[in-house]
């Protein structure tokens, strides 16, 4: 991923072969999350065919254009989406497929594919950030930027309702004639973010996350108004993200607008002074080429989350 240079595909590199959110030797989760090693080994048979299209992007980026959304969970199953297509021996039978009864739609497949080995899968595909609310190495210990969404709350939907649909009479009458599943798995990938200290330091707990890889991405997060940004060194510099550039880590040229502490605390001072909306920050360092490199990410939250819903 680090010689690439073009954001999308940067993203797609990311959906393929960043490490899931998941621990997938968690009993509760045991076969049915697709498996690190197996996203790693796909980046890894997939590098020459993503070397080409930071080239070329346009197949890339046209296939994203005719599915516009502002919605970064939409946006994230398009990058699977064309990451499927161009699986040798893999054929997509359908995706956002609908499951409904009589009376309203009971949920949706994301996925359905015949993989190289013949296997019908369905896959249940979502990236998720979540802010670590209180001092706990807990699933309902974090919560979405909404605080509606919960970490403990969403895996109980993915693999006590989404991934069992195949098994409901509906779920099975929505499949395409001949399609029996043989392999159901979630997909999720995504980071979650920990409380910045007195000391301007954040930490991920000693004890694990029940269902939670130890290998998850992190950030930081800290509350509205701050006199000053966590950062590494002295000499980093900031930019905010949109919330549809959320997934790789951020390259930029050297000549690119960045801001310093100062820019950046009178940046979110005015954007929190109309909005309660939280804002993603990216610290960049210069690399050995003058080019700015993201060295961490964090939340900044208003001053009254989580109380509130934003």
């Amino acid at each position: 991923m680090d010689s690439l240079r073009d954001p999308i595909v940067r993203d797609l590199a990311w959906a393929i072969g960043s490490p899931g959110l998941l621990d997938e030797t968690w009993p509760a989760y045991t076969g049915r999350v697709v498996e690190d090693v197996w996203c790693r080994a796909q980046l890894k048979t997939c590098a020459q065919w993503l070397i080409a299209l930071d080239i070329e992007p346009r197949s890339l980026h046209d296939f994203i254009a005719q599915r516009p959304t502002r919605r970064l969970g939409h946006y994230f199953e398009s990058l699977i989406a064309f990451f499927l297509a161009y699986i040798p021996d893999t054929q997509i039978i359908a995706t956002n497929l609908q499951v409904q009864n009589a009376q309203r739609t009971l949920g949706e497949y994301d996925f359905l594919f015949r993989d190289a080995d013949g296997n019908i899968c369905h896959w249940e595909a979502a990236v998720k950030f979540y802010l670590q609310a209180e001092p706990l190495s807990e699933q309902h210990a974090f919560i979405g930027r909404a605080v509606c969404d919960r970490l403990d709350i969403k895996l109980d939907r993915v693999f006590q309702y989404q991934l069992q649909l195949g098994h409901t009479p509906a779920g099975r009458a929505a499949l395409p004639n001949g399609v029996v599943l043989k392999k159901t798995q979630a997909f999720i990938k995504g980071y979650l973010f920990y409380p910045v200290t007195q000391a301007g330091k954040y930490f991920i707990p000693i004890t694990p996350i029940p269902g939670v890889s130890d290998n998850h991405l992190s950030g930081w997060w800290i509350h509205h108004p701050v006199g000053s940004l966590p950062q590494t060194t002295p000499t980093s510099c900031w930019i905010i993200l949109s919330r549809i550039r959320f997934l790789a880590p951020v390259r930029l040229e050297a000549e690119a607008s960045v801001m310093g502490q100062a820019e950046i605390c009178a940046a979110l001072n005015a954007h929190f002074a109309v909005s309660r909306e939280s804002v993603h920050v990216i610290e960049l360092q210069r690399d050995m080429n003058n080019s700015w490199r993201e060295a961490t990410r964090g939340f900044v939250m208003c001053s009254k989350w989580p109380i509130i819903d934003i």
